[in-house]
């Protein structure tokens, strides 16, 4: 059976990161300035980072199931692989955009469901 888990710290941190991202997006698209790509740039994994640390202490309390530990961990290697994309020379930001938020919002929603309704089981 799988637990109901709680979530709440790692989505707050999530929601900062995507937040983070959109606005990094909009300041590099007005700027090719590589000073602040890589102040962006390192913001943004340090922000990722938090969630990954968030991710491990209630992982640790909530003991999800393999196949739910691996989408997560799935999910926020290529949120950290589109963030580090924004500062390679000649990098397509809309296309790491689009894999950021391919990755980042999907988890959203799933972090949310494991903290909802009692979780589901499955049947044999």
């Amino acid at each position: 059976m799988i637990q109901n888990m709680r979530t709440l710290s790692t989505q707050v941190r999530l929601r900062r990161l995507i937040r983070a991202f959109g606005e990094a997006q909009m300041r590099l698209s007005d700027t090719p300035d590589r000073a602040v790509l890589n102040s962006q740039v390192d913001r943004l994994q340090a922000l990722a980072g938090d969630v990954h640390d968030s991710w491990r202490r209630e992982r640790l309390a909530g003991r999800p199931a393999l196949a739910l530990e691996a989408f997560v961990m799935e999910s926020l290697r290529t949120v950290e692989l589109a963030i580090a994309g924004l500062a390679q020379e000649g990098s397509d930001h809309q296309l790491l955009m689009q894999d950021f938020d391919g990755a980042a919002l999907p988890l959203e929603v799933f972090l949310r469901g494991l903290d909802g309704e009692p979780a589901l089981e499955r049947s044999a």
